[in-house]
């Protein structure tokens, strides 16, 4: 890790943040070791590529949906409380992830069970790292976390790829929830001093579809190129590379060298006009997809996936300095839940077109240009949102 990242670990960060750090380093090892392999565990069981990408559309719009009522519960209980409950969630997702093969029902009850997890932990995530965060130095929490998590979860490809070509999928599902729980402890350190806030379904829906935040919703479609990403890339892999540990290799260089590059973007993403470096490192990604289409060997494949992870942890950079800075301290469930949602929505909605492309034509590569193509959509973002108490629009960078 570079001196700057040091220095600012060990001198700035509040012991919340600290904590809620060493958590998501721990779980996010975990995450590494299975993400890629779980469209191959399908794949591999008998799954047609469609019906994978459908089986990730409908749990992201099954995400959209559950985000309203749990928003109310995590109001309630707290982020970290929060984050807490969503483990046993993730271990009776694993479980029936497990059960697929001998129980093909349960493909769709499992994508409900992976959105219930992810609706407990990932807003209740994102408003404790706003919660706690430096609103100055926003770019560099989040760059810092991300060098963090890099350094842990480069070798998590690698070491899932062997563990599945040794002992089999079953035990890299086991170690992944052993993992899981034990990211709990350190927020089990420190009891949490949370006051419940209040949080308006109907607010939320309302926003949804205002002009206040559109831009920020059409922005979101960008997000939509990720469910091809982990639908469907892993499997195009398995075309090439028949090793599951080729596989995680290939997965840990590319995160190596992304990881030296995201040590710079902190500070860039600091500056105020964060969305320049949104749309510069977007279409880098957009590229990376069209490159894709062209890849048919070892060297092409590194090569374009090296740059799409690149670009992508480049990118995700100033996109959360953004999203961190809306709430601007005060009900930070509304705008953070309202973001979850029309990015589940997106990826839901961008998932059913590439189903729709793979049932029509069967061509993998279509949903490689979709995905280039939907890419776009981040150029939407703004430094800044509409005032409502000014009834204009103040500043933005997006489009018009």
């Amino acid at each position: 890790m570079s001196n700057i990242h040091l220095h600012y670990l060990s001198h700035h960060l509040t012991r919340q943040l600290n904590e809620l750090y060493v958590s998501t380093v721990i779980f996010a090892f975990g995450q590494s070791m299975m993400l890629v392999f779980v469209p191959i565990f399908l794949f591999e069981k008998g799954f047609s590529i469609a019906q994978i990408i459908l089986y990730f559309s409908i749990h992201y719009l099954f995400y959209a949906v559950l985000m309203l009522p749990i928003g109310k519960i995590i109001a309630k209980i707290g982020y970290e409380n929060s984050i807490g409950w969503s483990m046993p969630l993730y271990g009776i997702y694993i479980g029936s992830l497990l059960l697929i093969p001998a129980y093909p029902i349960l493909l769709f009850i499992n994508a409900f069970l992976w959105a219930l997890y992810k609706a407990f932990y990932w807003p209740a995530f994102h408003a404790d790292f706003t919660k706690f965060g430096d609103v100055d130095a926003r770019g560099e929490e989040i760059s810092s976390l991300g060098v963090l998590v890099g350094m842990v979860s480069i070798m998590g490809p690698t070491i899932g790829g062997y563990v599945i070509a040794q002992y089999g999928f079953n035990w890299m599902f086991i170690i992944t929830l052993i993992l899981s729980f034990l990211s709990l402890i350190p927020l089990l350190k420190s009891k949490e001093k949370y006051k419940p806030e209040s949080f308006s379904i109907k607010n939320i829906v309302k926003d949804f579809f205002s002009k206040k935040y559109r831009n920020d919703m059409i922005a979101n479609l960008g997000t939509g190129e990720d469910i091809i990403a982990q639908s469907v890339w892993p499997i195009f892999l398995l075309t090439i590379f028949t090793d599951y540990k080729d596989i995680g290799v290939l997965t840990t260089i590319a995160l190596f060298i992304a990881f030296i590059i995201i040590l710079v973007m902190g500070k860039l993403a600091n500056k105020p006009k964060k969305t320049r470096l949104i749309k510069t490192t977007s279409v880098f990604l957009a590229l990376s997809w069209f490159f894709r289409i062209f890849s048919f060997n070892w060297l092409s494949i590194f090569a374009s996936d090296a740059v799409y992870k690149i670009s992508k942890k480049s990118l995700l950079v100033p996109v959360q300095a953004l999203i961190y800075d809306r709430p601007k301290g005060k009900n930070l469930l509304h705008y953070l839940i309202l973001r979850e949602i029309a990015l589940a929505v997106s990826k839901g909605a961008i998932g059913l077109v590439a189903f729709v492309v793979m049932i029509i034509t069967g061509q993998v590569l279509l949903t490689f240009l979709l995905a280039g193509v939907v890419t776009f959509f981040y150029f939407y973002w703004g430094d800044q949102i509409i005032d409502d108490d000014r009834s204009a629009i103040v500043k933005m960078s997006g489009i018009k």
